[in-house]
């Protein structure tokens, strides 16, 4: 019987998975996410404490979110041939951040052609990328209410996405309404407070 508190009891496994974009050279930015596989409970190297520390950068226009460079680091991993197949990530050279991406790391990436965490990085980071594109427009472009047309050009990189930005969806109506990102705190006031006819609240 164990008798140790499950409040003190370390877990068998822990990953974490960081994503930041920034600002890099010529008015691109990167997207960069790390993985992170490790075992609390290890007390020595033969129990490996870190099973793996990867990280993917994707390099983008924040125009058209086209991928213009890929760099890959394998900071910590189990096997001497894993880096082998950091070179083939150069295949995510050319292909948009958006609609089809997960389609394309797969056919491109799929199984043994590439690395499963890497792969999961891939997808993370690409919500990440989109939020992190609208932050630096609302950073370096703080204007409420106005119109940005680099911030309108992303939005249809978020469209059937999810229910909220369906296309013809709630979002969609917000922003026929007038509503527009950033001039607003979270959460966005719900439809029927834009007037719109028919929406659920609107006391019709």
């Amino acid at each position: 019987m164990n008798d140790v508190d499950p409040a003190e009891q370390l877990p068998h496994h822990r990953r974490t998975v960081v994503t930041e974009v920034a600002d890099a050279e010529d008015g691109l930015i990167t997207v960069t996410g790390r993985l992170r596989d490790e075992r609390p409970w290890a007390v020595d190297e033969l129990d490996l404490p870190l099973v793996h520390d990867i990280e993917l950068s994707l390099t983008v226009s924040p125009l058209d979110f086209v991928v213009r460079a890929v760099r890959v680091q394998f900071h910590a991993y189990p096997h001497a041939e894993c880096v082998d197949i950091a070179a083939a990530h150069q295949a995510l050279v050319g292909l948009t951040v958006g609609r089809g991406w997960n389609t394309a790391i797969r056919e491109r990436l799929g199984g043994p052609a590439g690395c499963t965490h890497l792969r999961e990085l891939a997808r993370a980071m690409a919500p990440a990328l989109l939020q992190g594109a609208f932050s630096a427009r609302v950073r370096v472009n703080p204007r409420r209410g106005q119109e940005d047309p680099v911030a309108r050009a992303m939005l249809p990189l978020i469209a059937d996405t999810c229910h909220v930005w369906a296309v013809g969806g709630v979002a969609d109506q917000k922003l026929v309404a007038g509503w527009r990102p950033g001039t607003t705190t979270t959460p966005v006031p719900p439809l029927a407070e834009y007037g719109v006819p028919g929406a659920a609240g609107d006391g019709e």
